[in-house]
Parts: structure tokens; sequence; C-alpha cells
């Protein structure tokens, strides 16, 4: 294949076919900045992160731009191009066409779905998002779209960075999996924000869902607030454009990955006993590293449909890929390690 058929560029402005068949959870996300594109005309693109160095893996994120004629294809000549790459938060067609080129699959957690036509707050499952509805009406607090945001990002880039201050683990911004605040720049998201007595409290970022060139749905992209703890204001901002979306007509609201988190799929997309237990071990073990439960134990507030995502290696047995996804997300196992015994230290000797 000619070096032509591929287009390696940093965040291009117009990619291939999103409008087309962005429709799963990350396909904004393919535009953060680090990112490569590898396209062939009349077929399509997918994005990845580029090998960090001599013997390590390009890092494919999540599904190729591409009808699902073309998919198989489309995978076909890109695992020419690029031998050795690992495939992150994919969907089971993506999965199924790259176990036919010889890759393992396995469930790396499922995505959250909500219906937007069928959502409403009744049951005990979502009594704790009307206690949240009440809470903010009490304490005055408001929900406001700013379609302007992008002239606004030193606000948001002070919350988002009080927000990491307060985190456990690290106080850096994730990138690759996680699309960062910086990289939020596009003018087809949206941004909505708490306020409360004037000042802005929380705010949501939200990525357009597109099939045949229209929006049918948002994905909750980014979401940072300046308390933490049981305020719970990002779930409020969540469920106002969540009524919004509805009055637009529009279908789907996903929450995005809960990693790791039990997911039941087809026998022949789990094909690796071996990371399938990495990532049982990681997610009773590895809190630490990154607060797997309580993203899955939040998400249960809102019953929808899970959909399984999956990652896909050549090897059974991917240690070097999980290690090299760790690096382009920026996350250091040994600084987190650190910050996690000086905390369970300050606990034992408080």
């Amino acid at each position: 294949m000619s070096q032509a058929a591929i287009l390696a560029q940093s965040a291009p402005q117009t990619p291939f076919s999103l409008h087309s068949y962005g429709g799963f959870a990350l396909a904004m996300s393919t535009l953060q900045p680090g990112l490569q594109r590898f396209c062939l005309p009349e077929h399509g693109c997918l994005a990845y992160h580029p090998a960090l160095g001599p013997g390590r893996s390009a890092l494919v994120l999540g599904d190729p731009l591409c009808s699902g004629a073309q998919r198989g294809d489309l995978l076909r000549q890109f695992n020419k191009a690029v031998p050795r790459a690992a495939f992150f938060q994919v969907g089971p067609d993506t999965a199924l066409a790259l176990r036919r080129l010889g890759f393992h699959s396995t469930p790396m957690g499922h995505e959250t779905w909500l219906a937007l036509p069928q959502w409403h707050l009744l049951g005990q499952a979502r009594r704790y998002l009307r206690n949240v509805n009440s809470r903010a009406a009490r304490l005055g607090i408001s929900l406001q779209e700013w379609p302007d945001y992008r002239s606004r990002l030193p606000e948001l880039r002070e919350i988002s960075e009080t927000w990491l201050r307060l985190r456990r683990s690290s106080g850096r911004e994730l990138s690759f999996l996680a699309r960062p605040l910086e990289a939020c720049h596009d003018p087809a998201t949206r941004c909505f924000v708490a306020v409360r007595a004037g000042q802005s409290i929380a705010f949501v970022i939200f990525d357009p869902l597109y099939a045949q060139g229209r929006v049918f749905g948002y994905a909750a992209s980014l979401q940072r607030s300046r308390e933490l703890g049981s305020a719970g204001w990002q779930d409020y901002i969540v469920l106002g454009a969540m009524q919004q979306f509805r009055r637009e007509g529009l279908r789907w609201l996903t929450l995005g990955l809960s990693p790791f988190a039990s997911t039941n799929c087809p026998v022949q997309l789990d094909s690796s006993p071996a990371t399938a237990a990495i990532f049982a071990l990681w997610r009773q073990y590895g809190n630490w590293l990154y607060n797997f439960r309580g993203v899955s134990f939040h998400k249960r507030f809102y019953p929808g449909e899970l959909r399984p995502a999956y990652f896909c290696s050549r090897s059974s047995l991917p240690l070097l890929e999980l290690r090299d996804a760790l690096a382009a997300m920026r996350v250091s196992p040994l600084q987190r390690l650190n910050v996690h015994l000086q905390q369970r230290l300050g606990e034992l000797s408080g």
C-alpha cells in the first residue's frame, strides 16, 4: 500500500465521515491532540496514538469511522501498515472483525446508554437523582448552557484545576481514553454549567453523536466540579441537559465507559481468559490507580442499556500493550501507588 493511502495528521478539522459514522461514545475524542489518522479513500478512517518508542504498540481509540461493509478491509489494511497495535473501547462489530484477523478480544467494561424518550425519575433506583434536583432547588442552584464556552475557557479551566487538585490519585489531566478539557474546542460540543450565587460551580461537556449527517444524541465526555463528595452537581447538570436534549427530539445520551465492570458477552468475543483475569484483578485491587469501582457504582443510579466495550490485542497476555496505554494516558503507576500508600499511612496514624 502506498504512503499516500496513510494520512497521519494531528487533530484535523474535518475528520473523514465523522458526521456519517460518529455514533459511538468516543467519536469526538478521536479529534484530541496527539492522535493520528489512518485513512483510506472510499473506505474510512480510524484514530490511533502512535507508538511511544521502539518495541511499543500503537493504540487505536474507539471504532473506525466507516460503514459496516468497509470495516473489515479498513482494519485489515491498517494492521498491514501498523502491525503492532491494540484497540481500546471498541464495539462488538469491530471486535468481531478483529477476531477474524487473529486478534483476541476481551470485555473492558460497559457503556451506559440512556434512551431519552423513555427516561424518567420514578422508582427506587433513581431516588438519589430526585434528591439531587431537590437539593439544588433548595440551595438556589440553576442550570445554564454556555454556547460561547470556548471564550470562557479560563473559568472552566479554574474549575477543572480545582477538581484535579481534590482528586485522590493525581492532579494531572488524563488523555487518550479520557478527553482532556484542552481538547474540547470543537464548536459542535455543548457545555452546561451549574451556577450558585452567580458563581459557576460545575460543568459538563457533551459531545454530539452522529448518524447519516444528523445528531441523534450526546455523550457526556467531561465532568468537573469545585466540590467533591455528595454534592452531585454534575448529576444535576446531566439531568437538566437530558431534559433539553429530549425537548430537541434527540434519542440517546451515553454516560460512557464503566471500566472493568462485569459484562456479559458472546463466547466468540471473549477469547482471552488471561486478559479477563488481569482486568478482574485490576478492578478488585487496583482502585488506587483509578477509581474504577466508584465510576461503576455511581452509574447504577442511571438505569439504562449496558453496551459492552472491548479491548483487542494480538497477544493473549497483553501486559506491554496495557503498559503503553497507561503511558499514553499519562498515568504513572509508581506515582499513584506512592500517593495511595501515603494516604493509607496517614489514615493508620490518624
